[in-house]
């Protein structure tokens, strides 16, 4: 029986051969479930509207010196791009975006629409590229190590519901990615405007990063990037002056329509589709069927997160910032409105567990590698189709247990997660102290 196995190669020898082959054939299927997921989805969606439409329809009326928060001006514009009309009573055509994005988007948004397109496909695959290359370096040196990260980088469903949407998540994770590694090198000015930029796309995303500098009394870094976020709302504002636009009414109004009569976005039972945030409003609202309760206790819980963790961050020796780093952008996750999508940041958590498996924190790498295991694929979205084509039975998708636990399953992930993070930094506290 030895001999045989012998024959055929099977022996002690050729393990790590079969161990590489494994591996480069978990990144093979990861490659091709991005592709097919991400940029493919993009191109061959059927509708010309996506999350880039609305980015690029208000940047280019910025640019036109138009209010780009006049449905009436949105309208007009996008059926002079596409030949796509729409109505002005459609909540999409309401705009109230960050006026420093609207700068930041002006290079893409200069171009037509068609060309528009295709470029910001490019932007955001050069800028999950640049993810994926900066968080490899805080692997070890180990090639197996490497390819796995890039293997689960390239299976992480929030990049393919970015790229496949064309959402500025993406970028806006990339801007953080490239200035977390400045900051490293301690380019802070660098890294300053980029959290800047990322900021002005994004705050929501942005600004919790930025608060770990902040704290870490990284002044030039700091002031870098409220600088150039102020800089970019500024141009924002003065050029539309220049131009004698009036906006104010309209940006106040469609940011007030935002939050009281927002159906699509709403977490409330108005919107059918609530579950596919993952924000804490979600889950509570289910526990308590009140919005104003829901957002009391989404408040309450990431004020507690946030607190303990600028507690543990204050007395943390800089060195150890990637775990900080790591627990603050999950929690960003929790207080206010966030998609599927907007679930790349956790690519730093995501990277902390697979450095920490070979150290002393393996345990709790362990466990946020499970709980970071629903972000490998939409299940909410899959469970969602499940029940509304009939495909479970009414007694468990009206009970209880669905609405508040299942459904909600990715916000519950998000939250352990912190809990453990914040665990993992207060760990490192300790050991800080100590040494």
């Amino acid at each position: 029986m030895s001999n045989s196995l012998t024959e055929l190669g099977f022996t002690k020898m050729s393990r790590p051969r079969v161990l590489k082959l494994v591996v480069l054939g978990l990144l093979l299927v990861s490659a091709a479930e991005f592709v097919v997921r991400g940029p493919a989805r993009y191109l061959q969606a059927r509708s010309e509207w996506n999350d880039f439409s609305q980015n690029y329809t208000a940047s280019k009326l910025w640019l036109r010196g138009k209010s780009p928060s006049n449905p009436k001006n949105f309208v007009a514009l996008w059926k002079e791009q596409t030949y796509i009309g729409l109505d002005v009573s459609d909540i999409r055509t309401h705009l109230a975006p960050p006026l420093g994005g609207l700068v930041a988007m002006a290079p893409v948004a200069a171009l037509p629409w068609k060309i528009a397109k295709v470029i910001w496909l490019s932007v955001l695959l050069l800028s999950f590229a640049a993810t994926v290359w900066v968080f490899i370096g805080r692997l070890e040196e180990s090639w197996r190590e490497k390819v796995i990260f890039v293997a689960a980088c390239l299976a992480f469903a929030p990049f393919h519901t970015g790229i496949a949407s064309g959402n500025t998540s993406i970028l806006v994770v990339g801007f953080c990615a490239v200035a977390i590694a400045a900051a490293l090198e301690s380019h802070d000015a660098i890294a300053g405007i980029l959290f800047g930029f990322a900021c002005s796309l994004k705050p929501q995303l942005g600004a919790f990063l930025v608060l770990y500098y902040l704290i870490q009394r990284r002044w030039r870094l700091f002031v870098a990037a409220l600088g150039s976020t102020i800089a970019l709302n500024v141009i924002a504002v003065f050029y539309l002056s220049v131009r004698g636009t009036t906006w104010l009414q309209d940006y106040l109004s469609n940011a007030r329509g935002f939050v009281t009569s927002n159906s699509i976005d709403s977490f409330a039972s108005d919107n059918p589709a609530r579950f596919a945030l993952l924000n804490l409003q979600v889950p509570f609202f289910s526990l308590t069927h009140q919005v104003n309760s829901a957002n009391f206790w989404a408040f309450v819980v990431t004020g507690v997160l946030v607190s303990t963790w600028t507690l543990f961050v204050f007395k943390t020796k800089e060195k150890h910032e990637f775990v900080a780093l790591a627990a603050i952008s999950t929690i960003s996750l929790l207080p206010v409105y966030h998609r599927f999508y907007d679930a790349a940041i956790l690519v730093i958590p995501l990277c902390w567990c697979l450095v920490e498996l070979t150290r002393s924190s393996k345990p709790l790498a362990l466990c946020g590698l499970f709980l970071l295991s629903p972000f490998f694929f939409p299940g909410t979205a899959l469970l969602g189709r499940l029940a509304s084509h009939d495909g479970l039975h009414p007694s468990l998708t009206n009970s209880w247990i669905w609405e508040s636990v299942v459904m909600p399953h990715e916000t519950w992930a998000l939250l352990l997660l912190s809990a453990i993070l914040l665990y993992a930094v207060k760990e490192t506290r300790v050991c800080s102290a100590k040494s």
